[in-house]
């Protein structure tokens, strides 16, 4: 069950991680895999905006752990459901 997760805060180390592709999961929610995509591109800009580039990965988690959750735990506790 995912309704129990906790998002990370916003000044979690994993958030830049993985939108800066230093960290590229094999994410299984293929709308994460889309979004993620463009956030990183996004991030990558020198004149990207990190703080809601960042926010709107939190609530694409918040509004979708039930499609996303294992995805979250293998990227924030390194587990699979």
């Amino acid at each position: 069950m995912t309704a129990d997760l906790d998002i990370a805060p916003a000044h979690h180390g994993r958030w830049d991680e993985l939108l800066s592709g230093r960290t590229r999961p094999a994410y299984r929610c293929l709308a994460l895999r889309i979004l993620m995509i463009r956030l990183t591109h996004a991030y990558q800009r020198g004149d990207a905006d990190t703080r809601a580039i960042i926010e709107e990965l939190r609530t694409f988690f918040r509004d979708n752990l039930r499609f996303a959750g294992d995805d979250y735990r293998l990227i924030f506790e390194g587990a699979t459901a």
